[in-house]
């Protein structure tokens, strides 16, 4: 009874931490690593929601991983040293699944105050100055000739030189450049401080905005490039820059992760990301044009199903998930439960048998020992009992017998030994001797001898 209360207490202490192991490793927050370029506003922006999430604890974290530019982030996402990068739309990773668009930049072409320059056109044998935030990128470069691809305006006959946000005046002034390729978020950071510094070299009169009238047209042949309007006054300034709203090509900054990042994982960082949007603009600006990717499936940046299945309310809970393996472990569990029952049952019967049959024996020993001619065939059924009960101790299941079916061993035992008992006595009295008769054990006093 205690072995098998002590059995039952560690099969339910078994029992109870292999649930507790489970659900704390399906609680434990699961850390993804985000590659994001250094010297960019994005690692601004990644670095405060790590430390939200953190600060909220959140199912899922973030750890910030420094590289050198967008294309190092794509790189890293690539060759696995990253679960996340932040990535443009237009130098996307193949493998790659969109989860937040962080922002959208749009690419102007301007020019300072008395330019002669007024349509793209112009561009053919001058200089351009493409502004990039992040020293060593060629991403802005690049859409530069995409735009002027579109105008058939051969990449040779503009020369281009690379400059920072800070040596756009400088370059102006200096007549080395005489225009301003900028692709930025509008209404936040460099953008502002770029238009500012071009109004300024061109001594007081307003920049004048090139327009890129066949913008639809460049995103239909990349499609990875969208379509932005930029708003009359989007840039500040009085007059108002640009003077006139506008219609230009634009560029998506992404978070994108790989496509092996479990769909609850994911989907339950876009909701991070998007529910904590005011809480990471107070340490990140930028994170106010947070918003959802789109989950069209013939979309050019396709979104990761994680985050489709949020947006378009089809997350699924731990059941949901999970709920083919509980099915086949409840299954499993009831086979393995049935199979041990029919296993003890017929362990049951094999004991009932093996002690049915001693008893007949025993029951048989009996008369035949009553009816013993001599001493020497009582001494063989003597030995018999003694064999039997060392049978009896040394198989496993006959010393597991139920009480009554020991009280019926015990009794036919004993009787058994009686006979011989008194058949010993009975053939020393015919003999004229006195048998000195050894009192034999029970059954019982030999298991409780044990």
């Amino acid at each position: 009874m205690t072995r098998t209360l002590l059995a039952a207490v560690a099969a339910c202490l078994v029992v109870v931490g292999g649930i507790a192991a489970a659900l704390y490793a399906y609680n434990r927050p699961t850390e993804l690593r985000v590659a994001v370029a250094q010297s960019a506003q994005d690692f601004r922006l990644m670095t405060a929601a790590a430390q939200t999430f953190a600060h909220q604890r959140e199912e899922v974290r973030l750890k910030v991983v420094p590289v050198a530019d967008a294309a190092a982030a794509a790189a890293a996402l690539e060759h696995g040293s990253s679960d996340l990068a932040v990535v443009r739309s237009d130098a996307l990773p193949p493998a790659a699944r969109a989860l937040v668009v962080l922002h959208r930049n749009a690419a102007l072409l301007i020019a300072p105050g008395g330019t002669r320059l007024k349509r793209i056109a112009d561009l053919r044998g001058k200089k351009v100055a493409v502004v990039q935030e992040v020293p060593g990128a060629q991403s802005n470069a690049r859409l530069l000739e995409t735009i002027l691809d579109q105008y058939d305006i051969p990449r040779q006959s503009v020369t281009t030189t690379v400059v920072a946000p800070g040596g756009v005046e400088d370059a102006l002034r200096a007549r080395a450049v005489e225009a301003i390729f900028l692709v930025a978020l509008p209404q936040f950071g460099v953008a502002s401080e770029v238009v500012a510094k071009i109004a300024a070299a061109g001594n007081g009169k307003p920049p004048v905005f090139l327009p890129i009238a066949e913008a639809k047209a460049i995103a239909k042949r990349v499609p990875t490039l969208e379509t932005t309007e930029v708003l009359r006054g989007a840039l500040g300034g009085d007059p108002p820059r640009p003077a006139e709203s506008l219609e230009t090509p634009s560029v998506a900054v992404l978070l994108v992760g790989r496509p092996i990042i479990a769909a609850s994982v994911a989907g339950e960082l876009t909701r991070e990301l998007l529910v904590h949007r005011a809480a990471l603009a107070a340490l990140a600006p930028l994170a106010n044009y947070m918003e959802a990717p789109s989950t069209d499936k013939d979309s050019a940046v396709p979104a990761h199903q994680g985050t489709i299945d949020f947006i378009d309310g089809d997350e699924h809970g731990f059941f949901d998930k999970y709920s083919d393996f509980l099915y086949l472990g409840a299954m499993l569990t009831s086979l393995v439960g049935s199979a041990a029952a029919a296993l003890a049952s017929r362990l049951r019967i094999s004991t009932q048998l093996r002690s049915e049959r001693l008893i007949e024996r025993l029951l048989e020993i009996l008369p035949a020992a009553r009816a013993a001619p001599n001493a020497a065939e009582l001494d063989d059924y003597e030995r018999e009992l003694d064999q039997a009960i060392v049978d009896a101790m040394a198989d496993v299941r006959l010393r597991k017998m139920a009480p009554s079916e020991l009280h019926m061993v015990s009794l036919a035992l004993d009787q058994a030994r009686l006979a011989i008992q008194e058949r010993r006595r009975a053939l020393g009295e015919t003999r004229g001797e006195v048998a000195e008769v050894t009192p034999l054990r029970s059954l019982r006093e030999v298991r409780a001898g044990e």
